[in-house]
């Protein structure tokens, strides 16, 4: 394989009848990948061209989501079999190639259709193929005004026919296919569907064919004529302009690197701006308007939409796209036009994709390339609210965080909301739910989405959440008066954050000194989470909080000792003599200072024992192995002291009696 070629992996079918029998076409023989036989069933009926008349042809088709697109390539030619009535058979190659190997070049389709034409069916396995990459030069060539024209008339999403082609050959015709689909951005071919042939009588899927006749509802243009789709105002018409604009190398060029998977949905208006990145295209629209121009742009905009003149009206609102760079001065005076003319109201007739193109541009030059929580509170107070349709226009503009996290509750649209929010940053989230003044609704989305995102165990929830306080803050401010509720989202979240319990670790994260009063609720559900164990936590949390203060030992240690429970009352003890304790060298303080052993405060220094006093029976936790011992009481002295002499009595008495 050399630089200039891609190597591509092709599953495949052989669509056909057996001879000598009265069989309906059907897959003879399939490649064993990701696509089986009845997926290539469908595949095949779903894109034939109808009954052949002059063979070969060849159809090029999609199949797949928009995010895994398959390109699809079918050669029909003519057997040298004939059926049981005596009638010729017509063989089918399909070959299906991944769309993100065919982009990796890109190739043509004339290069894709070299590669395979020549194999034989059935094979062994997958194919693999190297194509040509596609060489702009050579397509740019081609291109003429029955292209260009064709081209454009994509752009509405409707079939195209070519016209009065008959006498063309197959594979000119292939080059014409491969000349319109290079005037498109490349990644529009995830979606297009075009042949070499189609019979205008039968019901078809194909965009873009060569026809005797024009199908119902199709679009045609006439082989090597100008059919003037130029002076039609619409997006065709525009289009034609655009490309028009530029060399045809250039257009080529710069439309072969827009390789992301694109449906004609989406292409409609985002491809008019793909040629427009040199600057060459502004001829037809001013870099940067005045801003009379551009008022009197908005109240002509008003006008046609009142008086349904709708094609007028898009070509209006491509030409004010170019207000994208007006200062925010000027965008003060557009807002009150805006306003006056009633620009982003309900319109019920007006069509599905123009209502998105008006509200996209009408948003754009009055409240800015981006949307800013400050702009959006502007949208609603200066429009008196905000419909299901701004809303969703809202939510297509680029965004802060907060911005779209409190547009998310006014969205109907259960299915956007979802894929907007899950776009979002847990991070952004958490944050956008701690800025103040809070947000009810702001808060309850946030706290349900990280219920959610804690099921898949999304390791960022923690960290956020101990940025911004657990939301404590926020929590207490929607459920001022529910301590029951607050303990309820607070065990949530932080089961959301660390899973079903709370080790060690975790439970002192929770507990950070000083503790702000609304985390009263965090604090018990932490708590409960942690289960048998959680005061010795608690105090030695609260003991690393008083090391900031920076004290005496001596003081530590007699502000800890008041935090021990009263010992038990003085047992009466036998009056025989205890050996007086034995000095022991210096132990570490509970707080990290150093106390001589001869300080009157005979409590155990080491924290551990600082707990053992809080738990005198002490308990075992998988997460803490510290032992927590016992003082021996003063009447275990003296039994020690008791059996000691006995024991020396006796050996005594023992010598005695051997000597």
């Amino acid at each position: 394989m050399t630089r200039g070629e891609v190597r591509l992996t092709a599953e495949w079918a052989l669509w056909g009848k057996l001879s000598d029998t009265r069989d309906d076409y059907n897959v003879l023989a399939c490649s064993r990948g990701r696509l089986g036989h009845d997926d290539f069933v469908k595949i095949v009926t779903r894109y034939a061209p109808g009954t052949p008349t002059d063979l070969p042809q060849v159809t090029v088709s999609w199949v797949g989501g928009i995010d895994t697109p398959y390109i699809g390539l079918a050669i029909q030619e003519w057997s040298d079999r004939r059926d049981r009535l005596g009638r010729p058979i017509a063989d089918t190659r399909y070959f299906c190639v991944p769309y993100g190997q065919v982009a990796d070049g890109p190739v043509s389709y004339e290069g894709l259709y070299d590669a395979l034409v020549g194999r034989v069916l059935p094979v062994d396995g997958p194919l693999g193929v190297n194509v040509p990459v596609l060489d702009p030069r050579v397509i740019a060539d081609r291109v003429d005004r029955t292209a260009m024209n064709a081209a454009a008339l994509l752009l509405t999403d409707e079939q195209v026919c070519v016209l009065r082609g008959e006498a063309v050959s197959m594979r000119e015709r292939l080059r014409f296919l491969d000349t319109v689909a290079a005037l498109l951005p490349y990644g529009l071919r995830a979606r297009l569907t075009v042949s070499t042939w189609t019979d205008s009588s039968a019901e078809h899927r194909i965009k873009l064919s060569f026809a005797k006749h024009t199908r119902d509802g199709a679009y045609s243009v006439t082989w090597g004529a100008d059919d003037a789709v130029a002076a039609r105002r619409d997006i065709a018409g525009r289009y034609v302009e655009l490309l028009d604009a530029f060399s045809p190398e250039e257009a080529v060029t710069r439309l072969a690197r827009q390789t992301e998977p694109l449906s004609f949905k989406d292409a409609q208006h985002r491809v008019l701006t793909l040629l427009d990145e040199a600057s060459r295209a502004t001829a037809l629209m001013p870099v940067r308007w005045s801003s009379a121009q551009v008022g009197e742009a908005l109240k002509a905009c008003a006008d046609l939409l009142e008086q349904e003149r709708y094609d007028e009206l898009e070509a209006r609102l491509g030409r004010l796209k170019a207000a994208a760079g007006l200062l925010d001065s000027d965008r003060r005076l557009h807002r009150e036009t805006i306003k006056v003319e009633r620009l982003l109201w309900e319109y019920p007739k007006l069509p599905r994709r123009l209502e998105t193109f008006l509200y996209d541009t009408v948003l754009a030059v009055g409240y800015g390339p981006e949307l800013t929580v400050e702009g959006a509170g502007r949208i609603q107070e200066e429009l008196g609210g905000l419909s299901k349709t701004l809303v969703n226009a809202m939510l297509r503009m680029p965004a802060e965080p907060g911005a779209v996290v409190r547009l998310l509750p006014l969205c109907s649209d259960d299915e956007r909301r979802a894929d907007v929010l899950g776009r979002l940053r847990t991070e952004d989230l958490v944050g956008v739910a701690a800025e103040e003044p809070f947000d009810p609704p702001t808060v309850h989305l946030v706290y349900r989405e990280l219920v959610i995102r804690g099921g898949v165990e999304d390791l960022a929830i923690a960290p956020a959440l101990r940025e911004h306080g657990y939301l404590a803050a926020a929590i207490e401010s929607v459920h001022p008066d529910d301590g029951e509720t607050r303990f309820a989202w607070f065990r949530s979240l932080l089961i959301a954050a660390y899973g079903q319990s709370l080790g060690r670790a975790e439970l002192k994260e929770v507990l950070r000194f000083p503790l702000p009063p609304e985390s009263a609720g965090l604090v018990a559900a932490a708590v409960s989470l942690y289960g048998s164990g959680a005061r010795n936590v608690l105090v030695d949390a609260f003991c690393e909080f008083l090391d900031q203060a920076r004290l005496a030992p001596k003081t530590l240690d007699h502000v800890v000792s008041q935090l021990l429970p009263p010992g038990p009352s003085p047992q009466p003890v036998s009056p025989q003599p205890v050996r007086p304790p034995v000095t022991a060298p210096p132990v570490a303080g509970s707080l990290g200072g150093l106390v001589p052993a001869s300080s009157p405060h005979q409590h155990p220094r080491p924290r551990r024992g600082l707990l053992a006093r809080f738990q005198p029976f002490a308990r075992k936790r998988r997460d803490d192995s510290r032992p927590y011992g016992r003082a021996i009481p003063t009447g275990g002295w003296v039994l020690i002291a008791f059996f000691g002499i006995a024991a020396i009595a006796v050996v005594y008495a023992v010598i005695r009696v051997t000597s």
